[in-house]
């Protein structure tokens, strides 16, 4: 790659979880900043999820699975700049992050040190080394809309069932992922662990719908915080996200080997 100033440009990106719903606007965020991406790779389990962009020359899509070593090892064969993961849960019922943190880091620790790409990895707010006021954020949004925004009992019995008996599994998975790459040293220094705050709209799935398209681009001002400390906003819209990512890949290297919280500007409650 080539830096101008504090601007990488002409880099090699590898995307793990391209057909997510943050995915899918990094996705698009990185094919359309042509000027910092020279290629822009994919491993994604179907081809036919993003048959959409199949013509576009900066793309390449790799049929595999992230838990492969194989296929991750195909994925990074061509010498990779940067490396960013927005994985989640395949379903209700799997988890696989901390899965495809261990066959990420035994690819790349078969790399030259001096060769390592930057990783840039996705998890939550709140996770891991986390204030009990962050997991709160993560858990109940806003603590003040706890008591005194809702119906009390009734958010009680929702969010206890939604975020401990569905979420708890996938948050603890994320956490697990990032034990494992904070686990070698030659990795983590090269890698941001980025949690954002909750995503919205909850129920997002039309990620390249005009509608959804408008919907990200009317507010994507972002900022980091230390990760233990709650991020003072508390919906980030995923257009959002994938713009504080791709600015990371190609911008800034001040967070390499430590956690951030992600949240996005003016959305305060």
């Amino acid at each position: 790659y080539i830096v101008r100033g504090t601007i990488m440009a002409n880099l090699t990106v590898a995307i793990l979880g391209a057909t997510g719903r943050v995915g899918g606007w990094l996705l698009e965020e990185c094919l359309e900043r042509n000027d910092d991406f020279s290629s822009v790779r994919v491993l994604c389990r179907s081809k036919a999820k993003l048959e959409a962009y199949a013509e576009k020359e900066l793309l390449t899509i790799i049929e595999g699975d992230a838990t492969n070593e194989d296929d991750v090892s195909q994925l990074l064969e061509v010498g990779v700049d940067v490396i960013i993961a927005t994985l989640g849960s395949p379903s209700k019922h799997k988890v696989i992050m901390k899965e495809c943190a261990e066959t990420l880091v035994k690819v790349l620790l078969q790399i030259d040190q001096q060769k390592i790409p930057r990783v840039i990895w996705m998890t939550s707010t709140g996770i891991n080394e986390a204030t009990d006021q962050a997991k709160m954020y993560s858990f109940w949004g806003s603590p003040n809309k706890l008591l005194f925004g809702y119906g009390l009992f009734g958010l009680l019995q929702f969010k206890i069932l939604i975020n401990f008996v569905i979420g708890w599994p996938l948050w603890n998975d994320m956490g697990h992922s990032e034990t494992v790459i904070r686990g070698e040293n030659s990795i983590y220094e090269k890698t941001v662990l980025v949690r954002p705050t909750n995503m919205y709209p909850p129920s997002e799935h039309k990620v390249f719908s005009e509608e959804w398209r408008n919907e990200g681009g009317s507010n994507l001002g972002y900022q980091f915080v230390k990760a233990d400390d709650p991020p003072p906003g508390k919906w980030m819209v995923r257009k959002a996200i994938a713009v504080a990512l791709v600015d990371l890949a190609t911008k800034d290297k001040s967070h390499d080997g430590s956690a951030v919280s992600l949240f996005q500007k003016g959305v305060a409650e």
